[in-house]
Order: structure tokens, then C-alpha cells, then sequence
């Protein structure tokens, strides 16, 4: 998870530790490793998800999508499949 998000060791495990608090995510063990562990969701965790979700895509919509014509949203969206099709293109 470090890497993908490419933080500092430190820094992920405060900000688990913090949603562990709060019981939004769990440590599982991982097996075949013992020196990892797994962070998932707890219920409480994919609920909040749930409740964000909505409130987050209308500030998107309105902060971002709202802001261009329908001609820089195309133009927008053939750029992104590009850079998509680039990025699928490069090793892990």
C-alpha cells in the first residue's frame, strides 16, 4: 500500500492507526508473509465510503465539470483515454 500511494512507512502506519481508531479500517494478518498485514474495510469503514460517495461526485460535477463546455469535456476525454491507454502500456 506504501508504494502504491507512495508514502512514507511512517505516514501509512499513523493514518491506519488513526482510521483503526475510528473503525473504519481492520489489520488482518497476512499469511504468507508475517512481517505484512492486510488493512481492510470494516463496516463502519465501507458505510462511510457509502455516505461520502454521493457528496463527493456532485463537488466534483460542480467544481470541475461544470466549469467546461461540452467540447473541452471531449477534448478532455480523448486525452484521458490516451494517457490511460500509455499507462497500461508501462511495467508495474
Amino acid at each position: 500500500l506504501t508504494k502504491l500511494v507512495e508514502w512514507e512507512k511512517s505516514r501509512m502506519s499513523h493514518q491506519v492507526a488513526r482510521m483503526a481508531k475510528r473503525g473504519l479500517v481492520a489489520k488482518e494478518e497476512c499469511p504468507d508473509d508475517g512481517r505484512g498485514a492486510f488493512i481492510v474495510a470494516t463496516p463502519a469503514g465501507r458505510e462511510a465510503i457509502e455516505e461520502a460517495a454521493p457528496v463527493h461526485v456532485e463537488h466534483v460535477r460542480r467544481l470541475f465539470i461544470d466549469a467546461l463546455t461540452q467540447e473541452e469535456l471531449d477534448a478532455l476525454a480523448r486525452i484521458s483515454n490516451r494517457v490511460l491507454a500509455h499507462l497500461e502500456k508501462q511495467p508495474d
